[in-house]
């Protein structure tokens, strides 16, 4: 069953964009409307103790990137507008070795 938050004329495009990554019918499928950007809406749609992120705008949904791993260079931060990951680079190279507070 879908949530009233979820658009009508999205649900389609979501629940196929979803079909790619979870094994059930589209009809067992729960969509909800998790986060709204100005930019971006985020659905998650589940089934059968699974889910899966969604994003879509104005250019249409496609499946959320996760969380990139940290690295010795650093940790990835998300953008609150676009929900996209972005590296968050140190201002020198001496600043690698520097603490964090």
């Amino acid at each position: 069953m879908a949530s009233a938050c979820t658009g009508s004329a999205e649900r389609p495009a979501v629940l196929s964009v979803a079909a790619r990554n979870l094994r059930c019918p589209r009809s067992q499928m729960d969509t909800v409307l998790n986060r709204e950007t100005p930019q971006v809406r985020e659905y998650l749609v589940g089934c059968e103790f699974a889910y899966t992120k969604v994003h879509c705008s104005g250019t249409g949904c496609v499946p959320a990137k996760p969380r990139p791993p940290c690295f010795g260079g650093g940790c990835f931060e998300e953008d609150p507008i676009t929900l996209e990951w972005t590296l968050e680079e140190p201002a020198s190279p001496r600043d690698l070795n520097r603490p964090r507070d």
